[in-house]
């Protein structure tokens, strides 16, 4: 039996089925009193995954970058060497619990008297020499990713699984090696500028194509070689085209650039990339069943309202998750079991109200515990004398709860209220999904940054004095400072990045990573869904070529989906029949 309920952010109304209330009965949870945009706007915003800091340890005082401001309300921040040390005990934090207080209040306390982990990976634990990355594990040799694992010699990324030599990359969703300026591939190799592709090799500027090798500013293909803009020619005829274009200038792959921009809508879209999957609705999913509204998502199971997972199995409402089950309301829950409004917390089991917790069990209101077991705000207590605790506190949460600045009740079962959140609104990937104004910030009670941290003016060398050609940059430009031709940022060519730009023949970026990323994610699809009609109309109508008898009416189809495609968005959308007959 479905329900409809009006949410308690927004005011707008949304339904409850009768699976879900399946799933909340099994975690003991109650049912959501927020819409999932408004979960998922709550949620992110305690998620700052690419705004970044320079700050000392506070156990060895070494320098370090961090996601959290210097001036921001986190007391202590330790490097990943000092963190995962057993130089500190998170338990010297702790505190008996405060049944005059509500529990959030309580826990925001908390929060900011455990030291923090100033960039979340495992460091020095299971990855080597990634420091330099934010919510990674199983790495080695990477420098500036964001969300991913088990990758290898990998630069500027953002959520990456499962390859080597990837720069610049969104969603490489596995198996993935020497690729450039990407969004949503797998299984490619040695190419340049492809979108939502699998199993492309050698090639650049393709979008939507399939087991092609050699193939340059295409788009819909499957199982070609030698084509340029959808045209087969021969080995020769394409090898001269792609001389002609000298992509290993800065010139040359500017004119790419401009002619792809007109190629890249030259063909009707798939109402959304779904690839081998039963009964599930959302975008980039791959292998999936019984599974709605999930997004960039691979091998998901029973599962709702989940973005940028691999393996998530019987879980709702995660922003990034691997290997889990039955987790809820989380942010990067990672191997975990029952985990219940976690926060960057990892291989636990039976846990709620977590934040930088690993390796646990049975955890109630904690923070930076490791290996911890029948824990309450990071103090110890035997199983029984735990369980009746929980007991009680969940029942003062309800009679008791925390009311926000708006006036809106958090009693148990809400994740953490977003004003108390220890970024800045405008720090996290909230703002980039819900983006507000400062007025509209301060109106709902959130924080606001007025302190980015950029370097602007430093730079060595002018940017018009860099070489066109990779092949006439010296060694000797990993000592300059470049300035963003786009922001004026500075940036510094990293010895990796000009090792991997030499091998591809790849002439340096103009633009610091930051714009670069802005770029990529033109070619992002939203994480959202429009309730569509097919708009295939026939070849007269449409101006496409269709084959054979495709059409379920004289004049359109009459097929309907859900599409991350908005109604007033310029591709032309297909259903999954009417998209078949029109690739090749």
């Amino acid at each position: 039996m479905t329900e409809t309920r009006t949410c308690g952010h927004c005011r707008r109304s949304f339904v409850v089925e009768a699976d879900d209330f399946s799933f909340y009965e099994k975690l003991n949870v109650p049912p959501p009193t927020f819409c999932p945009d408004c979960r998922k706007q709550r949620r992110l915003a305690w998620r700052n995954d690419s705004t970044l800091y320079s700050r000392a340890c506070g156990l060895c005082d070494k320098n370090t970058i961090s996601i959290y401001a210097p001036n921001g309300p986190m007391q202590i921040v330790y490097c990943q060497k000092c963190w995962w040390s057993d130089k500190w005990d998170p338990k010297e934090y702790g505190a008996e619990y405060d049944f005059s207080k509500t529990f959030f209040e309580q826990f925001a306390e908390l929060q900011r008297r455990v030291p923090a982990l100033a960039m979340t990976n495992d460091d020095g634990i299971s990855s080597v020499n990634s420091e330099y990355t934010q919510d990674f594990a199983r790495a080695k040799n990477c420098y500036m990713c964001f969300i991913g694992w088990k990758v290898e010699d990998c630069l500027y990324d953002f959520y990456i699984i499962g390859g080597k030599e990837i720069v610049d990359a969104i969603n490489s969703m596995g198996e993935c090696e020497y690729t450039y300026e990407t969004v949503y591939t797998e299984k490619c190799y040695q190419s340049r500028y492809i979108y939502s592709s699998v199993s492309v090799s050698d090639s650049a500027f393709c979008y939507d194509c399939r087991d092609c090798t050699d193939c340059f500013m295409c788009v819909g293909l499957r199982h070609k070689r030698y084509c340029f803009k959808n045209k087969q020619y021969t080995k020769e005829e394409y090898e001269k085209i792609l001389a002609d274009y000298r992509l290993d200038t800065y010139t040359g792959v500017e004119r790419a650039k401009k002619e792809f921009a007109d190629v890249f809508f030259s063909k009707p879209r798939r109402f959304a990339m779904l690839r081998n999957c039963f009964n599930c609705t959302g975008d980039a999913l791959i292998n999936g069943k019984n599974s709605k509204y999930c997004f960039n998502v691979q091998r998901p199971e029973e599962t709702r309202w989940v973005e940028n997972g691999d393996t998530p199995k019987d879980s709702y409402d995660l922003s990034v998750g691997g290997e889990l089950q039955q987790c809820y309301e989380g942010i990067t829950p990672d191997h975990s079991y029952q985990s219940r409004f976690a926060i960057f917390s990892w291989r636990n089991t039976d846990v709620s109200y977590v934040d930088g917790c690993h390796a646990s069990e049975h955890l109630f209101g904690c923070a930076g515990l490791k290996k911890g077991q029948y824990c309450i705000f990071n103090r110890q207590y035997p199983k029984e004398e735990y369980e009746s605790l929980v007991k009680k506190i969940k029942a003062q949460m309800d009679g008791m709860p925390y009311a926000d600045r708006q006036g809106i009740s958090y009693k148990f079962g809400e994740f953490f209220p977003a004003e108390l959140s220890y970024f800045r609104y405008n720090e996290t990937v909230a703002q980039e999904s819900f983006p507000l104004t400062k007025e509209k910030a301060s109106a709902e009670g959130l924080d606001w940054q007025e302190q980015f941290q950029v370097t602007i003016g430093k730079e060595t060398i002018d940017i018009a004095k860099v070489p066109d050609a990779i092949a006439d940059v010296p060694d000797s430009i990993v000592d300059e400072v470049l300035a963003c031709a786009g922001c004026a940022r500075n940036y510094r060519i990293v010895p990796a990045e000009l090792k991997f730009y030499r091998r591809m023949r790849i002439p340096l970026p103009r633009r610091c990573f930051y714009c670069r990323q802005a770029d990529r994610l033109k070619f992002k699809n939203p994480h959202k869904l429009w309730h569509r009609q097919c708009q295939c109309a026939g070849e007269k109508e449409s101006g496409f070529k269709n084959t054979a008898a495709h059409f379920h009416g004289k004049n359109s189809c009459p097929n309907e989906f859900e599409t991350p495609y908005a109604p007033e968005s310029p591709e032309i959308v297909y259903c999954e029949q009417c998209y078949q007959a029109e690739v090749v």
